[in-house]
């Protein structure tokens, strides 16, 4: 059922309530162009109560309707606020007025106790740096209405101020901590410990920074990433920090994680063990990336006493903690390579996946984000921190009434979903990508076109459309140009594979331009290095990265240029065909669901983004980083073989049990890759950095044509990105 809220009241009367009202009067104007009243009492036929009772530290509320009269009674500001944004949530505007879709009575309790976000200042992020302390505190009530309560700065002392930012580092930390203070929310903060500045110092440091701030309620110093202390340093460190920091705040409780230094391979197994000493200094850990352990591991090895705060990254695609399709690394190199690491990423479905694979092990969450490409991340973790049964579209759909009240909800919703959708599989084959295209195109209003997060939408849609428009225009020239090259008419194949862009695609890509200047006068967000003073490629600078490589047409026109010869072109374009009895696998063109689920947490190292020479074939894009390797492969019936396996080069000396077996029998086990280094196949067919390695595998190796290929690194791991079984000659 719907109602019609047609000039509304709001009702408060105590100090906190009418600040509640002023918030919430503020929102109604923003969404219908009209300032409600404010009272001290009920009355009329359609009004909103806001009411403190019994007023305490829960953050319960409850929600009681009668057609067009509510009443939100809370015990604290924050719950207030959390009440009447449960009816912006549900509400449209339809011809000025504002349309609650539903009932909205209940008790409100939310699940996690610790529900937040850090917005981080510093040179990396993409966005917040070039926010006003205005821009702040709308973002923070934006993520408050979705039940937040924490919110994380940063401070560091190598961070370094870019002429985009405001504020002083300490200023940004103190206007932070007013607005959170202002909205009765936690303020956290996260600064890292380093060997350059001894204990004393490093509490020096954060007391001079944070005594005068008006809120500190937490304080999360990560142990790696960044951090170079050992474990025991790490603790020692940190009940000094709490020491003095509690002088000036003596509530603030102390969270440190374990991020593991890349410096020490024990840095885990000592954290473990200085936590058996149930340290009193510290109120809980966090779990973030660079974990040298599992989430399960973590909770079975730590105390109860010691809860734990999810510190998940929803804000990168790869080479990150959970990169897209991070269950089945299948993200597609077309995708990867042009969007790259902090492109706008909507992965509604795939956070809730984290979430439930999470939830019964933590208390809550502060999400890593380095600006807003996340934001639908941020908004569908945060609600499924406050009710974790919440549906996902109904979920979406509060997002889209929230800050598109005047669209077409369902559209947005579906927008949404369509383009997580879009990153399934070759953009080639995804027609999605059209589909959600069209869709915004169709929905662009004038008003809608000054929203930044529908631009943010349109966008990321447009560069999906413009790799999905490349890819399949330049699979066609490939197609045609390597029947030329086999025909032996270089020259012509060449001409096929410059043909120029459609007029049609050069149009659509002019597009992206406009989208992300209007991006940058709105919010601040830096899509290119050049023009809008983003850091570098991968941080969000989608406009530096949108036309690399999606195929292997720079890479073939580039070998044509310098080789023209028939014969070695036939090899190049012919480069990963086998035999019907040989195999050949690439984790770019193959992926891991053929090589099968792999043992532990590896690391996909992907090479796309900064191939703009062209230098690699796309099949070699995808890096495998890990200590171990296994797939099945069958079908080897041609005798004895050659297992040849394309490593990228890190050199380690230390290395004395680079294992590779095949069906248990070791082919080899000592130096790092061992086996025949063959440098001819690396200068034709690979690129600087990377290795060709070939070994022998006798038939009697295999099991009826059957081989169980294993490669285990225990000390450093190794890197790999192609292997191919081809018979010995």
């Amino acid at each position: 059922m719907n109602y019609v809220f047609k000039d509304i009241l709001i009702s408060a009367s105590k100090e906190k309530e009418v600040f509640a009202a002023e918030l919430f009067a503020e929102e109604l104007e923003m969404r219908t162009g009209k300032a409600p009243v404010v009272a001290s009492k009920p009355e009329g036929e359609c009004y909103i109560e806001l009411k403190l009772f019994n007023e305490s530290e829960s953050e319960d509320f409850r929600i009681e309707q009668d057609s067009k009269k509510i009443t939100v009674t809370a015990h604290r500001l924050r719950s207030l606020i959390y009440g009447y944004s449960m009816f912006l949530r549900k509400s449209v505007v339809r011809d000025g007025e504002l349309v609650l879709t539903k009932d909205i009575s209940g008790d409100y309790s939310p699940y996690m106790p610790v529900r937040g976000h850090q917005l981080s200042y510093t040179d990396m992020n993409n966005t917040y740096e070039a926010w006003s302390e205005k821009q702040y505190e709308r973002y923070i009530r934006d993520l408050m209405m979705f039940g937040m309560n924490t919110v994380e700065g940063c401070l560091g002392k190598d961070e370094k101020p870019t002429k985009l930012m405001k504020y002083s580092f300490e200023e940004i930390t103190r206007l932070k901590s007013a607005i959170c203070q202002r909205l009765d929310i936690d303020f956290s903060m996260w600064s890292p410990f380093t060997s350059k500045r001894s204990d004393g110092e490093s509490a020096e440091y954060l007391v001079e920074n944070c005594k005068d701030i008006p809120e500190f309620n937490i304080f999360f110093p990560p142990g790696g990433d960044p951090g170079d202390l050992q474990a025991e340093d790490f603790f020692k460190r940190c009940k000094t920090v709490k020491e003095e920091l509690n002088k000036h705040f003596p509530d603030m409780e102390l969270w440190p994680s374990a991020q593991a230094p890349h410096e020490y391979d024990d840095w885990g197994d000592r954290f473990i063990k200085e936590m058996a000493k149930l340290p009193e200094e510290i109120d809980g850990v966090v779990y973030g990336p660079n974990h040298p352990f599992t989430l399960d591991t973590m909770r079975r090895s730590i105390d109860l006493k010691y809860p734990i705060r999810y510190y998940p990254d929803v804000g990168h695609n790869v080479r990150c903690e959970i990169p897209v399709h991070f269950d089945r690394e299948d993200w597609h190199y077309a995708y990867a390579s042009t969007l790259s690491r902090e492109a706008v990423n909507p992965r509604p479905s795939e956070y809730r996946l984290v979430h439930r694979l999470t939830k019964q092990y933590v208390c809550g969450s502060v999400s890593y984000s380095e600006g807003v490409n996340d934001d639908v991340n941020k908004f569908v973790f945060g609600a499924l921190d406050f009710d974790p049964d919440s549906e996902l579209r109904e979920i979406l759909r509060d997002y889209a009434r929230s800050f598109f009240p005047e669209a077409d909800t369902e559209k947005m919703v579906d927008v949404i979903f369509g383009l997580e959708q879009n990153w399934n599989g070759d953009p080639a084959e995804n027609s999605s990508v059209d589909n959600v295209f069209n869709t915004l195109m169709k929905m662009k209003t004038d008003k809608l076109e000054e929203n930044w997060r529908f631009v943010l939408l349109l966008f990321r849609a447009i560069c999906d459309k413009i790799v999905r428009d490349r890819r399949i225009f330049e699979l066609d020239l490939i197609d045609d140009a390597k029947t030329q090259i086999r025909k032996g008419e270089l020259e012509k194949a060449k001409e096929i594979l410059s043909t120029d862009f459609s007029a049609e695609y050069k149009k659509l890509r002019d597009r992206l331009f406009p989208l992300a200047e209007s991006l940058f006068n709105l919010i601040g967000m830096q899509l290119d290095v050049e023009h809008f003073g983003g850091m570098g490629v991968e941080r969000g600078c989608t406009l530096d990265t949108i036309d690399m490589p999606v195929t292997d047409r720079q890479y073939l026109l580039k070998k044509l240029e310098q080789h023209p010869d028939r014969e070695y072109m036939t090899d190049i374009i012919d480069r990963n065909k086998v035999a019907k009895d040989e195999y050949y696998f690439s984790f770019a063109e193959q992926g891991f669901e053929v090589a099968g689920k792999q043992k532990g947490e590896f690391y996909m190292n992907f090479r796309g983004d900064d191939n703009a020479d062209a230098a690699l074939p796309m099949c070699m894009t995808k890096v495998y980083d890990h200590f171990n390797f296994d797939c099945k492969v069958a079908g080897l019936t041609g005798g004895d073989y050659e297992l040849r396996v394309t490593y990228k080069s890190r050199p380690n000396d230390k290395i004395i049990h680079h294992k590779v077996t095949v069906n248990g029998n070791v082919v080899h086990d000592g130096a790092q890759f061992g086996g025949r280094r063959d440098e001819e196949y690396e200068k034709k067919y690979l690129a600087g950095g990377y290795q060709s390695i070939v070994y022998d595998i006798p038939k009697k190796y295999l099991q009826n044509g059957c081989a169980d290929l294993e490669i285990t690194e225990p000390l450093d791991g190794f890197m790999i990105s192609e292997f191919r079984f081809t018979k010995k000659r």
